[in-house]
Order: structure tokens, then sequence, then C-alpha cells
């Protein structure tokens, strides 16, 4: 017999879930508010009795720690339990465990676990739970699952997917393949939030490999362009602290994200899953904190817009030479032979009598080479003054113990990250390579190589608690950055992109190049592009092939592309556009230019037609529903129901770096895409 065989018992059902739900939250209403009159009790006891021994006071304070740490358990389950009352589950799957007597079990999956205590049922089980992978897994008919005891093998009888929205089922869909067409359809076609959302009903097959992945030690995730790739590492993280939560907690856990818009706009997918907000930083400020913030950088997104523009040729030369396997080769040779070569001991006279001989303090230097060269200083001191005193009998002053260290420090040549960084260019015999900019202003490139020197010399004194770094935009990172990473951050990693949207195409790395680097990891695929119409997914397919893409089947209109006679009659096009735009169910339009100063001109001009039209820059820290207007770079990662590129003439495109921009662009849009320019077209456009 089928448990709630028709639509019409589910919705029953539903009901009653929900009925159970909020006398669940009821109780622990009442459960809660017992806790404070008890806490208030015991600290008032506490007030009026303030002469009573030591020792019941030590018992009154730890009941008071003990009915708080209880309390803000209850508090916890409650706040849990108040979130699903809107979507208590989304899917069904019916088991039976392959053994006598076992019966069919069905199993409600939604966000997060219900156990009724009274019953003593689990009425929802978590998404994460380990028997809910085959709700991804699996077709109807053979399955198992992995769980503590083991693996556990049956079969599937039934699977289900409701739309459950704010407590009431808008359909159901009975599912014999992984995760039924129809509700992905309904998912995809529905439009952009001002957050990321979470995916957990739609979770395909080989993303759920992915999320489930425990044992790479760095995973690495080539995703094209609209394949959920962020969206997947987010639950990937929610599974890992669901999964391993006596030893990982968000604190544990650090994001490396491309901006704080884009850090804003995915804020939202964790706690929707249950889980606290995860740390989030940028690579240049881990990478400038090391070298305690004291030298001035070009930032990346400054070295994209002078790369956007006519840039130099040794430029370019020196992005590319230091993104290369080969400069990292010369830089751990030039690390040895600085070990080598930099330390020149010399006598030096510690009291009226005594002299430390140079050939002794050289000796000492080798002796303790497993600690990095600059730490040894300090250890040679005391070595040294220690011998010393058993050899001659003498009593060293801390003033004597200071000058020797002084005296063997300086001993050293390599006491400035910045000279010995450009003594490595001297050593190669290219000084060309390096290049300071004005106001003593490092170029981006030189950033990660200078704290790959400093780290050598002067070791990790980071001590990083992270226990899982998760690494966006993959691809704008160089072999490098990625080794500096291991060295700061030696724990698991989960690293995700796309060599298809790189802006930094002189000195980005591919999956193979990310592998290369760790010397290990993992590389999982994710082919089938989720975001764009097919026809959406097309155009962009003709701007820059990818292989690996599987466009999904959910159709639209073409793109456009109108051509205008200047700029004005662009300017208007654009106009009529974004008030189109307002007319529709459509939630959010992205005006994508190339720069960010092209953005802003454009933004100017626009706001003598149009009122609320918001720029969003470099500088920007949220992502805002509405028209928006900004770089392709600040859109990588953004997703709009509709997007306008403006200016693809072929004075504007016409580089490769221009080519990855405007693909950029072009798949930021959902359902709708409009190109516009004048004079001639870009030639990376067909029309």
């Amino acid at each position: 017999m089928v448990f709630n065989k028709t639509e019409e018992q589910e919705r029953e059902y539903l009901q009653q879930v929900i009925n159970l739900l909020n006398k669940t939250i009821s109780n622990a209403d009442a459960s809660v508010k017992e806790r404070v009159e008890t806490l208030n009790d015991q600290k008032q006891y506490l007030w009026d009795n303030r002469d009573i021994d030591p020792h019941e006071i030590t018992q009154v304070r730890g009941n008071i720690l003990n009915v708080f740490a209880i309390g803000e358990e209850v508090f916890a389950r409650r706040r849990r339990l108040r979130k699903i009352l809107d979507i208590p589950y989304f899917g069904r799957i019916d088991f039976k465990e392959r053994y006598k007597g076992k019966e069919v079990m069905p199993l409600y999956i939604g966000i997060h676990s219900f156990y009724e205590s009274e019953s003593l049922k689990n009425i929802i089980y978590d998404w994460r739970a380990p028997i809910s992978a085959m709700f991804y897994d699996y077709e109807l008919g053979v399955a198992s699952y992995l769980s503590p005891a083991g693996k556990i093998e049956g079969d599937i009888f039934l699977k289900r997917q409701y739309r459950i929205r704010k407590g009431r089922m808008e359909f159901m869909i009975e599912s014999s393949v992984t995760v039924h067409d129809d509700i992905l359809q309904k998912e995809l076609s529905s439009n952009a939030d001002d957050k990321m959302k979470n995916i957990v009903a739609t979770i395909q097959r080989e993303q759920n490999r992915i999320i489930r992945n425990e044992d790479a030690l760095a995973l690495i995730i080539q995703g094209v362009a609209g394949s959920g790739k962020t969206s997947i590492a987010l639950h990937r993280i929610a599974y890992l602290l669901y999964t391993f939560k006596e030893t990982l907690s968000s604190k544990d856990i650090l994001i490396i994200s491309p901006n704080k818009v884009f850090a804003d706009y995915i804020s939202n997918v964790l706690p929707e899953l249950g889980e606290e907000t995860v740390p989030e930083t940028g690579i240049e400020q881990i990478l400038s904190g090391v070298l305690s913030n004291k030298y001035k950088y070009q930032t990346f997104f400054e070295q994209v817009n002078e790369l956007l523009g006519k840039p130099a040729t040794d430029f370019i030369e020196r992005i590319q030479y230091k993104a290369s396997f080969g400069f990292i080769s010369q830089l751990n040779r030039f690390i040895l032979h600085i070990e080598n070569t930099y330390f020149k001991a010399t006598d030096v006279k510690l009291t009226k009598f005594v002299a430390i001989p140079a050939e002794y303090i050289e000796e000492q230097f080798r002796r303790f080479n497993r600690y990095p060269m600059r730490l040894r200083f300090e250890t040679m001191t005391d070595y040294i003054l220690e011998m010393a005193q058993i050899q001659y009998h003498i009593t060293v002053t801390t003033a004597q113990r200071n000058m020797l260290k002084k005296e063997i420090r300086n001993m050293f040549a390599g006491n400035n990250d910045m000279q010995v960084y450009k003594d490595f260019f001297e050593w190669i015999g290219k000084p060309e390579l390096f290049k300071m900019r004005k106001n003593r202003t490092l170029e981006y490139a030189d950033l990660a190589p200078l704290v790959y020197l400093h780290i050598a010399l002067d070791g990790n004194n980071m001590q990083s608690p992270v226990k899982h770094l998760l690494v966006d935009e993959m691809q704008d990172y160089s072999p490098i950055q990625y080794k500096v990473l291991q060295k700061l951050y030696p724990c698991r990693k989960t690293i995700l992109g796309d060599a298809s949207q790189s802006v930094n195409p002189y000195g980005s790395s591919t999956a193979e190049m990310i592998r290369e680097a760790f010397a290990s990891g993992e590389v999982m695929k994710l082919c089938k592009s989720y975001r764009s119409t097919y026809e959406i997914t097309e155009f962009a397919q003709n701007i820059r092939k990818n292989e690996d893409l599987e466009p999904i089947a959910r159709h639209g209109e073409k793109p456009q592309v109108l051509k205008c006679k200047n700029e004005e009659e662009e300017i208007a096009a654009i106009v009529k556009l974004i008030s189109t735009f307002k007319q529709t169910d459509y939630k959010s339009l992205g005006i994508i230019c190339k720069t960010e100063s092209q953005a802003q001109e454009l933004s100017d001009k626009l706001k003598a037609y149009v009122d609320d039209v918001y720029f969003l820059s470099s500088q920007s820290f949220a992502f805002v529903q509405g028209t928006i207007i900004t770089s392709a770079h600040m859109a990588k990662g953004l997703e709009f129901d509709e997007a306008i590129v403006p200016q693809v003439s072929n004075k504007n495109y016409n580089s490769e770096i221009d080519r990855s921009m405007l693909y950029v662009a072009v798949t930021r849009a959902m359902h709708k895409l409009t190109l516009t320019y004048n004079d001639c077209l870009t030639g990376f456009v067909q029309t």
C-alpha cells in the first residue's frame, strides 16, 4: 500500500506536518520562557543571598550556565523549525532495504530534518543526510547509500517532487528520473533575485557528487558559465558543516571571493541552508597582510583596467613571466642561492677576552637549516652563548646577547624583502622584469612572488585556524598565488571557476595548472549550463567556443543586435530597452560595459533620461535589484533576468581580453539579451 497515494492525501499530510511543526514550536516557546524564568530565579537567589557558602555559589553559577546552554539549544531548534514552516520539504522517495521483513519507508526530504519526539519518528530528513543522497542519485529501482554502518542496499519504489511555498503545495510531480525536468524548468524560468538562492530542490546528479566529495584534499571544479558552480560550492560547504559538525564550524572556513559585491550576492545561501555565514576576504588583503600592509600595490581591478586600455608590451611580458611555472622554479633556485651565499660570517668580540670565530658562526647558520633563514638568528645566538658560557665560564649580560644577535643578523644580506626581490631579477639577468610604479607602488603581479620570498625567509607566521578554504573565480589567480595559498593554508580546499571566463588572460590558470601548483588535487567538471536560455547560450558559444558546454533545453527569444547611427541614437535605444524592461515581470536588468569608466560615463548620460539606474563600481559593497550598470569584471558571477551589452563595436571589442569581457557580459543574461553598437560591429559577434 502506498503511503499518501493521491495528491489530495499529500496536501492533507502537508497540513498535518505543518500542524506538528507549529505544535513543536509552541512547546519550544514555552520551554524558552521556562528557561528564562529559571535563569532569572537563580540570578535573584544569588543577589538575595550574597553571603552564602562559596561552594553553593559555585553550584548555583554552574546551574545558571547549564540552563543557559540548554536554552540556547532550544532557541536554535525553534529558529530552525520556524524556517522550515514555509517549505517543510521538496521531495520524497519510498525506499525498501533488501532484507526480509523490511517495509517500504517513505522519506520526505527538506532543507532541515524534523524529528517528532512523541511518535519518535523522523518526519523530514535533512537533504545532507546520507540516506537523502538517493533522491539526487537514483531513479526508480535499485539504489543504495552509505550509512555509518556501511553500504545499505535496496530499491526505490516511488519518487516525487513538490513545490511548496508559504506552507501551501502548488503542485506535485511523479518523478522517474534524477530530478524531473518540469521542476528544474520552472525553477530556471523564475526571475533573478537580489541574492543567490539555495538550489537543494534541483541539485543534479553530477552536482551532488561534487557536494558530497569528502576525500579530495583539493577539489578543483571546472564549471562552464551558468553551471551553478558557486552555488554548488556553497552547498558543499553546508554539507561538510553538517557531516563534520563535531570538528568543523563556520568560523573554520574561509572564502576568497573576487569582490565585496559578489560576497554580498552569495551571502544568503548558507543562512538559507541553516548555517552561519562564513568569513570572506580577497586575495589582495591576504597577501598584503602577510607583508604587514607596508607596500602600496596595484589592485587586480586596476591591472585589468590597464590591460583593457592600450597596455605596454613589456607590461604584458612581466605579467606572463610571473604567471609561469618557470618563474616559480627560478624563485626556488634563487632561495637556495640565498641560503648558500647571503650569509657572510665575521668574527665577533663578545667580551674583552672572548671572541666568537666566523667559522663557528657560519657552522651554526648551517646547523639550524630547518629554520627559515631569518628565524635562525635568535636560536643561533642562544646556542652560541650557551656554548661560550660552558667553555669560557663567563656570564653573558643582556646587552652582550642583544649585541651578538644584532651582529649575526647584519651578517645576512637578505633582511629586506624588496631588496631581495630586486636581487632576484638581477640574478636571472633580467632586471627589466621588475618595475616599480610611481609613488613606489608594486605591480599586482609582484605581490604574490614577494610574499613567496618573504615566507621562504621568515616562515609562515599566520598560524591560520582555517580548516577549509574556498577559492572562487579560480581562473583569475596565477600559479604563484596558488603556491602562496598552499603555504598559508595547508588545509582542504574547494577551488572553482571557468577557464573561459578569465579577465586575466596573461596570468590565468586552468584546472590542470592549479592541480600542478598543488602537486595534487581532483578535478571535477560541471558541463551543463542552466542560467541562460538555449538561444543566449548558443550566441555566447559563437563568441567563445567551449567544447565542454551542454546547454539546457530552455528556450526563449533570440538575442538582438541593434545597429545605431551614432552615440545619441544608441543612448536612445538603451533608454527604450530600460522602459520596456520596467513593463515586464523581470526583476533585474544588467547594462554591462567593457570597463568601469565606460559604465560610469554611460550611467551619467542615462541619468538625464532615467531616474533609477544604479551604478555598480569596484567600490560598491552590495548587489541590488532593478536596473544596474556595471563593468564585465564586476558582473562576473552575477546574473540578470535581462542584459544589455552596449558599445559592441569593432573599435571597443578587438583584443583577446576584450573577447573574454564580451563573453562574460553576454553569459550574465538569463532570459533576454540585447547588444547595441554604432559604427562597425565587433568581429566577435555573428549576426
